[in-house]
Formats: structure tokens, C-alpha cells, sequence
């Protein structure tokens, strides 16, 4: 079994669906830059998976499109656990949202799951069509959310 490192981040979306895909983007980059002490998973998950794959990190960093349509698309903003508190609510275990899900982790492993746990979202503007291409503002974000997630690496 492969030992864990200290930090997470895993990005989140679909290859191929336009600005679904900037979380798996993200963690490419992140990935190819091999750093210590830091573990990548760029993958389609979401909801109670997440939990079993952020136990036993320090800090844990999701990235992942966001639709707000209260930022201009390629907008990047760093959101915290407690963003989402205000959406935790009982749902069918195949669509829990991410509140309920890091909620339902610190409840039931509040010894292994992380402490800290940082989403850096972008503002999406096309999360419809399928394309391996990102809308031009979101694949010009590009840069800003690899250095966004390696700041809160720090």
C-alpha cells in the first residue's frame, strides 16, 4: 500500500466538457512538478469518495469549476469548508454534495481527516459542451490556479 504524503490535491471535473475539465487541468500541472511531500489525484469524483480519499492528509486542496455567474468566468477564488455549510443537507448517497460529504468525514473520522481542507474554484463560463478545449478566459486562469493551489501548499 502506498504511503500517504502530508498534502492532497485533488482536481475534479471532466476532461471533456469545456471548463468542467480546469480541476483536472490543475492537477496535471501540479503533478508534472513531481513536489515532495505532495500527493495529486485528478479525478470525476465527488461526494462521499472524497472522503476516503482525503483521510489522513494535513491539508487537502480541491480544484474544481465553479458557476456563480457573480464573477466574470476565469475568476479565481480560494473558498474554504465553511462556504459550503450553509448547503449540508440529507441527500441520496449517489449525488452528496461536498459540504455534506466533508461534513459526514469529520464526523465519522474526526481523527484522520484533514484540518484543512481549501477549494480553489473557477469561475466557469461553459460546463455544457463537450470539448477538450476550455473557453479562452477559464484555460487563461490556467496559471493563476496552479500558483493559487501552491500558495496554499505552502
Amino acid at each position: 500500500m502506498k504511503t500517504k504524503k502530508r498534502y492532497l490535491v485533488i482536481g475534479i471535473g471532466s476532461p471533456v466538457i469545456s471548463d468542467d475539465a480546469i480541476g483536472i487541468r490543475v492537477a496535471e500541472r501540479i503533478m508534472e512538478m513531481n513536489l515532495p511531500d505532495v500527493d495529486v489525484d485528478d479525478n470525476s469524483v465527488c461526494g462521499l469518495d472524497l472522503i476516503e480519499m482525503m483521510l489522513d492528509y494535513q491539508r487537502v486542496v480541491v480544484v474544481d469549476a465553479i458557476v456563480t455567474r457573480d464573477n466574470e468566468p476565469g475568476t479565481v477564488m480560494v473558498l474554504q469548508a465553511d462556504s459550503f455549510a450553509h448547503s449540508v443537507h440529507g441527500t441520496n448517497p449517489h449525488e452528496t454534495n461536498i459540504a455534506t460529504a466533508l461534513e459526514l468525514g469529520r464526523q465519522i473520522e474526526p481523527l484522520r481527516f484533514p484540518k484543512d481542507i481549501y477549494f480553489v474554484a473557477v469561475e466557469a463560463l461553459n460546463t455544457i459542451d463537450i470539448s477538450e478545449e476550455m473557453t479562452p478566459p477559464v484555460q487563461a486562469a490556467l496559471p493563476e490556479a496552479v500558483e493559487t493551489v501552491l500558495a496554499l501548499l505552502r
